[in-house]
């Protein structure tokens, strides 16, 4: 063997080894476009799930600053407008008027317009009051002092 030998030898495992360097950057690059897309994905859920978060808590700031500042549970909480909403409405609305029920608005079937009103009658004459005559010891002793709020004489003991 000569240096030729030698020489195409070394030429050839100069390029088995460019070849293998070549299918390993290769791979590198096919593993780092796959990270990055997964890495994309995962931002895009994650940016997502964020973003449902932040639009939350500005609806519970909004909902605080328009109860004055209070955050309560209350005033936090989501409002149920149709809570008792079972659909049975359309029901009863049609066994009322298969009963003949009519609702507030609607004119009685035998309406009769109101009366006018009667002619209020004279007030009745003042009768003279009698004068009450004070019965009992207590009351004779009240109505001969004239006041009531006099209580020095009175025996507190006494039953």
């Amino acid at each position: 063997m000569g240096s030729e030998d030698a020489l195409a030898a070394m030429k050839s495992k100069l390029a088995n080894l460019e070849s293998e360097n070549s299918a390993r950057m290769a791979l590198l690059d096919k593993r780092r476009e796959e990270a990055l897309a997964e890495a994309k994905e995962k931002f895009d859920k994650q940016s997502k799930i964020q973003g449902g978060v932040i639009v939350r808590l500005q609806e519970r700031n909004r909902k605080a600053k328009a109860a004055g500042g209070w955050a309560t549970e209350s005033t936090l909480s989501e409002k149920v407008e149709d809570d008792g909403d079972f659909g049975f409405e359309e029901d009863e609305a049609e066994n009322e008027r298969r009963a003949g029920y009519r609702t507030a608005e609607e004119q009685p079937v035998a309406f009769r317009p109101p009366a006018p009103p009667a002619p209020t009658p004279p007030p009745p004459a003042q009768a003279p009051v009698p004068e009450e005559r004070p019965a009992g010891r207590h009351r004779r002793a009240a109505a001969a002092r004239g006041d009531d709020d006099d209580f020095a004489n009175t025996d507190w003991l006494a039953t």
